[in-house]
């Protein structure tokens, strides 16, 4: 049984590639045998920098195309990942998080009595669990799952996992309809793919079939944080001072995030300096390997 990582990387005007290109490294940086599959838009695969090609083990296209291109909703394109996903086993991950000194064998052993799996908590950035009462409005409102779809582990065999894709390729391609459908009071200002992704799980009656608890993602949505005020800014790093260590972890503010899986949101958050950072640790990783084989 094979199994992996696999991150969309939809390019556009602005070089988006090297954020899913963080997120493989800061996986192989916490295990050097970790594999990692970049998903691009199909015929574009050539157009993906050699700069990259190091933190990746797979590169491969979507085979129906980027659904989401028309809007721009790249995100919406999730449910073609079990048709992309060259492993048995797949954990898949948003692009805009980083993975922190993670025990990845662990982090799968979690996943064993698992067909599907989602998690139902989330950490701020001060280590407290999350406020679900702002970041899940929608879904408290319309009695959704309450999940993080960040983050989806599945089996590709399984019957469970091949039903969620296949009712997510229409939720996905019309996601307008089901919004008309769904929401008959309020409704999200724009396409969330959270939201229907919930809504999904919510339709197959599966809630407690994929269920889990990661003790360790984090989730820094500025409305989630428990702060003194919602009229917050969107982008947490125009609120807070932050420091990144590639060995100790992530300072915000005043809190320490030594170990996790953070699903940062923020582009703003990633610069030069955290790449050249998560770059020279797999580079020195990479090399005691060849030195020790």
């Amino acid at each position: 049984m094979s199994r992996g990582f696999i991150t969309l990387g939809i390019d556009t005007d602005l070089d988006k590639i090297k954020y899913s290109y963080a997120l493989a490294l800061s996986i192989k940086n916490c295990d050097p045998a970790a594999e990692v599959c970049l998903v691009v838009d199909a015929g574009k695969s050539d157009l993906v920098s050699s700069k990259y090609f190091s933190a990746f083990d797979y590169i491969t296209e979507l085979p129906f195309g980027n659904t989401g291109h028309a809007d721009g909703f790249h995100g919406s394109n999730i449910w073609q990942m079990i048709h992309c996903t060259p492993f048995d086993e797949t954990i898949y991950v948003d692009y805009d998080t980083l993975f922190l000194n993670v025990d990845i064998d662990l982090l799968w052993d979690q996943f064993e009595n698992y067909d599907l799996a989602v998690t139902s908590f989330a950490r701020t950035y001060k280590n407290l669990p999350t406020n679900k009462a702002n970041s899940f409005e929608i879904e408290l409102k319309y009695e959704l799952p309450l999940l993080y779809n960040q983050l989806m582990y599945f089996d590709s065999s399984t019957d469970l996992a091949q039903e969620w894709f296949k009712l997510a390729d229409p939720y996905f391609q019309n996601w307008r309809s089901v919004y008309n459908t769904v929401f008959t009071e309020i409704k999200p200002e724009s396409f969330d793919k959270n939201i229907i992704c919930n809504i999904i799980t919510e339709h197959l009656d599966i809630t407690s079939s994929i269920v889990c608890n990661l003790n360790n993602f984090y989730d820094i949505d500025t409305l989630s944080q428990h702060l003194w005020t919602n009229d917050v800014p969107k982008n947490w790093t125009e609120l807070f001072n932050s420091w990144f260590d590639i060995e100790n972890g992530l300072l915000i503010e005043n809190s320490l995030i030594r170990s996790g899986i953070v699903h940062y949101r923020d582009e703003d958050f990633i610069n030069e300096e955290i790449l050249n950072d998560l770059r020279n640790k797999f580079n020195r990783t990479s090399q005691s390997t060849i030195e020790a084989a």
